[in-house]
């Protein structure tokens, strides 16, 4: 089932309730469209509600039946979100492929669909539990769905073991086991007629016979109940065998009625006890052979039941291998997806040690740059300095100049002695 990981990514989907129908009834129409496998897998982890029930692991893996399981959960579910959402998505979704198969649906208004998909329950091409869902996910149409429990509520009742109240009026037929039962009473009661002139001990061996049948008939009717959808041909030909029965079961009274009338008309009781010997000879020999009939059927059914399990176990192995194919491509295409990124990480990497190295060599040639600059400028205040000092001493040989000149003013037009020539 859906385990925790899985119901997250279910549509979330309101739990709906339709007045006057008690919800378990609703929850177990969700229920009865799976087999019992599926069921038990649902709820093999739900401990909690199975505390409620008379339910536990152990029971659920070995010796639960499919209406036993219903019976106890249903009025569970409604209290349990999860499980709840669970089983809507999976009938949600069978809806909308049935809405898909049936193209006639799309030009159709609601009110005429639910006429149209009624026809096709009424005609057996869909489930009346399948149209239950239906109805319930369409608020306006809830009144619809108290008709439908009445019209096949016996069938719910034995698909689910749960018991619908009385005042559903549900419409109950004379069941075909209990016109099984009828027919075999009324042919033991002609046997046990035709067979008072027999012996004490060989009618009893009889009636052990006649019970240990009983017993495999009843056994029959509880597997006819599970297969009851997959048998529908086979259950005409039992019919038509009925009807033979019936038939002969009708001669045999005529025979009896012929045998008393004889009897009291000749009194020859021997005579007549000796035909009648025959006749239960040979009701005795198509007995034998109704009982191998009904053993063959058993057989069949058998069959029938063991094909079911194999195609649901090969249905799930194959959705379990779809489910693993699917993780494993997802685990690929993440890998693939990690690799991707990490080539691109390492792009990026060298594309960014590239970027680092033009970065350092374009510093390199800025620090020469600015050392350049720096030599050029100490070399401008140096020539700065060195002409600063030029105009000074300048300044201060045109200063002496001055002061020579002053001098030389100031001792002008005295007598100067030329120096004496040696």
């Amino acid at each position: 089932m859906a385990k925790s990981k899985t119901k997250k990514t279910l549509r979330r989907l309101k739990y709906i309730e339709v007045e006057g129908i008690d919800k378990s009834y609703l929850d177990a129409c969700l229920l009865v469209n799976l087999d019992l496998e599926q069921l038990c897998d649902a709820f093999e982890d739900e401990r909690q509600l199975l505390a409620k029930t008379n339910l536990n692991v152990l029971k659920l893996k070995k010796r639960v039946t499919k209406q036993e399981l219903i019976r106890e959960v249903s009025p569970h579910i409604s209290s349990n979100y999860s499980l709840y959402n669970f089983f809507a998505n999976i009938n949600y979704k069978v809806l909308q492929m049935l809405e898909e198969q049936f193209t006639d649906l799309h030009s159709l208004s609601l009110e005429e669909k639910a006429d149209y998909l009624y026809e096709l329950v009424q005609e057996e091409e869909m489930r009346y539990s399948t149209y239950i869902n239906w109805l319930r996910f369409h608020e306006q149409l809830h009144p619809r769905i108290l008709e439908v429990f009445q019209q096949y509520g016996e069938k719910f009742e034995e698909e689910t073991g749960m018991q619908l109240p009385p005042s559903f009026n549900v419409k109950r037929e004379e069941k075909k086991e209990e016109k099984e039962d009828a027919l075999y009473k009324e042919l033991t009661n002609i046997i046990h007629l035709l067979t008072n002139v027999r012996d004490q001990a060989k009618r009893e061996s009889f009636k052990e016979q006649y019970e240990e049948k009983q017993k495999e008939v009843e056994q029959l009717r509880k597997q006819l109940s599970v297969v009851t959808d997959q048998l529908d041909s086979k259950e005409k030909q039992l019919a038509k065998q009925m009807k033979e029965a019936a038939k002969l079961t009708k001669k045999l009274e005529e025979e009896q009625q012929k045998v008393i009338q004889k009897q009291k008309e000749t009194g020859q009781l021997g005579q007549e006890v000796g035909k009648l010997r025959g006749q239960v000879e040979e009701l005795t020999k198509k007995n034998k052979a109704l009982q191998q009939e009904v053993e063959s059927k058993s057989k069949q059914m058998s069959k029938l039941t063991k094909e079911i399990e194999e195609r649901s176990e090969n249905r799930w192995k194959l959705e379990k291998a779809k489910i693993q194919q699917t993780y494993e491509e997802r685990v690929a295409q993440l890998e693939e997806t990690i690799q991707q990124l990490q080539s691109q990480l390492e792009k990026s990497l060298q594309e960014f040690e590239q970027e680092r190295t033009r970065y350092e060599n374009e510093l390199d040639i800025l620090r020469r740059k600015v050392d350049i600059y720096e030599q050029m400028m100490n070399d401008r205040q140096n020539e700065k300095r060195q002409e600063s000092d030029a105009a000074a001493l300048i300044s201060q040989k045109e200063e002496d100049s001055k002061s020579d000149e002053w001098f030389d003013s100031l001792f002008e037009g005295l007598p100067v002695s030329e120096p004496e020539k040696i």
